[in-house]
């Protein structure tokens, strides 16, 4: 068996100390109790840890060049504080003042202007004008009244109201040949004699039914005003009562009419 040097295991021990910082508790050397044994080598001085070197200094940020526009913001006048609460109320106050320049609503009816806007449909056959088409009679120039007449205790009223809302398959359903004046200067109306006919409109509710009437004896016919003022008191009682008609005939409207005008007080005299 080879015998290892006392000096070479004490050397070892010392390595394995500075390597690990612990002691052989196991097998104490003579280094432990402060001598050397005999013929040991003296024990390597510690090696020095390397310095670490101090981390470089990290080099400034450079700054952001700020845009021309971005600056003017910066320097831009602020509104005050105080003003956002005049702004929080100037859309409230606008609304305000708007109604005020606005005619106050009204739920009474004007059968002139109700009248216009319904007349936008029959514009189409007989013109914006009254002046007629290839489709729709003509109404101006005296056409109209000589058709259905001011006068006769409103008999052209009524007559006028039935052929609008009966049109000519419902005034040919009752068995009328002729409608409107039977005197008409050249000849009563007949029936289906002007292209395809008048369309009729008992769709209508009275209230427009009435006023696409007044508009156009007023606007087309011509009604002179003290007349214009009494039809216009009766076909406004007449809406007031809004019946709705059984047959729509020329009789049945007179009858409506004077019920309507005996009712609300409307002098109904005949001329």
């Amino acid at each position: 068996m080879i015998e290892v040097p006392e000096h070479l295991l004490a050397r070892s021990r010392q390595r394995r100390v500075e390597l690990t910082g612990e002691g052989d508790e196991a097998s104490p050397t003579p280094a432990a109790s402060g001598a050397p044994g005999p013929g040991a080598a003296p024990a390597a001085a510690p090696v020095p840890a390397a310095p670490v070197p101090a981390p470089a200094p990290a080099e400034p940020a450079r700054p952001v060049p700020v845009a021309p526009y971005v600056e003017a913001a910066r320097q831009r006048k602020k509104m005050p504080v105080w003003a956002a609460s005049v702004m929080v109320f100037l859309p409230i106050w606008a609304i305000f003042y708007v109604g005020t320049l606005e005619p106050p609503a009204s739920d009474e009816l004007v059968l002139i202007e109700n009248g216009s806007t319904v007349y936008s449909t029959c514009a189409s056959c007989h013109g914006g004008d009254g002046g007629g088409s290839a489709t729709g009679r003509q109404l101006n120039d005296g056409e109209l009244l000589l058709t259905f007449p001011a006068g006769e205790n409103f008999d052209g009223l009524a007559q006028h109201l039935s052929w609008v809302y009966l049109g000519t398959q419902g005034t040919r359903s009752l068995g009328f040949d002729t409608y409107g004046n039977p005197d008409r200067p050249d000849g009563a109306r007949v029936v289906g004699s002007f292209a395809n006919g008048m369309s009729g409109f008992a769709n209508l509710d009275m209230e427009d039914l009435v006023s696409v009437v007044f508009y156009e004896r007023v606007a087309h016919g011509g009604l002179d005003p003290e007349r214009a003022a009494l039809e216009e008191a009766m076909l406004l009682a007449l809406a007031t009562d809004s019946p709705t008609p059984e047959t729509g005939s020329p009789v049945e409207f007179g009858e409506l009419l004077a019920a309507s005008a005996e009712l609300h007080g409307v002098g109904a005299a005949e001329e």
